[in-house]
């Protein structure tokens, strides 16, 4: 909504490439990417990161959309974590989590769940979040 999820997102590929220089890293914007495309490096994937803001006490449609797709195609041995952003409520780590569980993947407890816009304090959390990720 306000590029702050997005900026998460960005600063937790840089921290991937930084812990692991040999992995590769693609972040997409689900409302405007190809979901076949997401889908395909989602199963050649050891591990995945999902974010959305709240809107409305949930996530974006968009990525609620995708969640459904992913949980159909039920993945095995997969690990996953999820960031947010919020204004007033915050719900959409919690729903992302819940979702993630239900496609199938290993969810970790560290997430990011920044009101607003993510300040340095947020970002300080995302290396812990990557290291459990990479597992």
């Amino acid at each position: 909504m306000w590029n702050g999820t997005e900026s998460i997102a960005h600063k937790i590929a840089s921290e991937i490439h930084a812990q692991s220089p040999d992995t590769v890293v693609k972040v997409f914007n689900i409302a405007k990417s190809d979901k076949n495309e997401v889908m395909t490096e989602v199963f050649k994937s050891k591990a995945i990161a999902v974010g959305s803001p709240t809107v409305g006490c949930s996530i974006l449609s968009s990525v609620a959309g995708w969640l459904e797709f992913l949980k159909q195609l039920k993945f095995k041995n997969k690990r996953a974590a999820a960031f947010g952003c919020y204004g007033w409520s915050g719900e959409s780590v919690k729903i992302l989590q819940a979702k993630l569980k239900e496609a199938g993947f290993d969810v970790i407890d560290d997430n990011i769940r920044s009101q607003w816009n993510p300040e340095e304090s947020d970002y300080a959390a995302v290396p812990e979040l990557v290291k459990h990720l990479l597992g």
